[in-house]
């Protein structure tokens, strides 16, 4: 069974500033490289007026990693993601993000969609979480959902800061 996922994160720029940032590789490369608790690479961009497709890595150290998480997997937690957007006007774009975590049978899959006025865009993530793991599956899933929570929370905070260096 699959646990729901659904955010909303706000950030205090209309949707063209919104896009640019998205529309830029070296933005999605210093993204990537993440923090010392969760170091990343960025694995590929390619990235047009119209769309945009990226796929990244990011790394636990596994000393950072929840008991729940550790006992099940050996060395570091790799998490490979994507995301691919389409821009599809001044005012709207949509996409979908998913990611696998290696070595184990984690995958989360869902929908954005970031929608904006001149001053602000607001934008959801709507999706599920599944551990296939008997008994403490949901127990997981629930946790990884709390994580990318706090992760899509981290990328507005990430975004608004390279708006402000940005403009």
């Amino acid at each position: 069974m699959a646990t729901k996922l659904r955010h909303t994160i706000t950030c205090p720029f209309g949707m063209s500033a919104y896009v640019a940032a998205l529309s830029d590789p070296e933005y999605w490369a210093t993204l990537a490289v993440g923090t010392p608790d969760a170091p990343g690479e960025l694995e590929s961009t390619d990235i047009t007026d119209t769309a945009a497709e990226i796929h990244l890595i990011q790394r636990i150290p596994s000393d950072k990693l929840p008991s729940a998480v550790s006992g099940l997997i050996s060395g570091d937690l790799s998490i490979h993601r994507g995301v691919e957007l389409t821009f599809d006007d001044a005012d709207h774009t949509t996409g979908t993000f998913d990611a696998v975590v290696s070595g184990a049978p984690a995958t989360v899959r869902g929908t954005i969609n970031a929608s904006g006025t001149a001053d602000e865009t607001t934008v959801e993530f709507s999706g599920t979480v599944t551990v296939r793991i008997p008994l403490v599956g949901g127990k997981i899933e629930k946790m990884i959902a709390a994580n990318l929570t706090d992760l899509f929370d981290a990328e507005r905070d990430f975004t608004v800061a390279w708006h402000e260096e940005h403009r």
